[in-house]
């Protein structure tokens, strides 16, 4: 008891305990919701023939924040608001400065075989990633480490100096928490996914893990989304087309309010 009363009085416990509380409590009011456009700028992304993956990214952000704009259950903030380069720690930096609840990051996939398509939604692996995910993980983070990020935790544990110990035990729930959460977010987003499913040889709309930069540095509940494979004849075709772009993201909007509701 005397480590308690020395070192960590019991008013900030109760202090701790009310915070994870509220922290896992229902969401009742709207949702903040960063939408992430991948790449960009400089980094075109995947790239067929003079059609670039930051440009498709970008088209479906906007068409998805404006559907959210009419939604007074959402508010939305994109982290690139045109052909800009914007390098992952600025895009996992913004979704950290505020009182932000979700985070979703749109991109493009390619593939050397001809025949992938399908939507790919991904969250933080808890477990070994399969060694595609990893590769592509890889490639996504290389600019990341050229900058040497180095990322932060809560914030709050930081501002109130807890001992390392309830630190780390809190950070581990908190952890466990998000990515749990991002998990449902997964379901929820693929669930109402309309778009490509399964044909040929190709593989199946999946839920998958990976150690994607932006989503290993997130503190809220958040998905990458890899809406098609420009590689494909048939999806590159539907990628480049508005009405196409328009329907992605209707399916996306779909499982965000999917999700706000199982959230309420």
């Amino acid at each position: 008891m005397s480590y308690f009363r020395t070192e960590f009085p019991f008013r900030r416990l109760a202090a701790l305990g009310a915070l994870l509380v509220s922290l896992s409590a229902a969401h009742a009011g709207p949702l903040n919701v960063w939408i992430d456009p991948g790449h960009g700028g400089r980094d075109h992304g995947a790239v067929q023939g003079d059609v670039h993956e930051c440009d498709i990214t970008l088209a479906v952000s906007r068409k998805l924040q404006e559907l959210m704009k009419k939604d007074k259950r959402f508010q939305v903030k994109l982290t690139r608001e045109s052909d800009v380069f914007v390098s992952l720690p600025d895009r996992a930096r913004m979704a950290k400065s505020g009182s932000d609840d979700l985070f979703l990051s749109i991109h493009v996939n390619s593939s050397t075989d001809k025949h992938a398509r399908g939507a790919e939604f991904y969250f933080q692996n808890q477990l070994p990633p399969d060694e595609e995910s990893m590769y592509m993980a890889h490639k996504e983070s290389l600019s990341a480490q050229e900058e040497n990020y180095q990322p932060n935790t809560y914030e709050f544990l930081k501002q109130n100096r807890y001992p390392a110990e309830v630190a780390a035990i809190v950070t581990d729930l908190l952890d466990g928490q998000r990515v749990q959460r991002s998990s449902e977010l997964s379901l929820a987003l693929k669930s109402n996914w309309q778009g490509a499913k399964k044909k040929g040889r190709g593989r199946a709309t999946a839920i998958r893990q990976a150690p994607f930069f932006v989503l290993n540095q997130m503190r809220v509940p958040s998905t990458l989304v890899e809406i098609g494979f420009l590689t494909n004849a048939d999806e590159f075709k539907e990628l480049i087309s508005e009405a196409h772009q328009a329907r992605i993201a209707e399916d996306l909007y779909r499982g965000l309010v999917a999700f706000k509701q199982s959230a309420d």
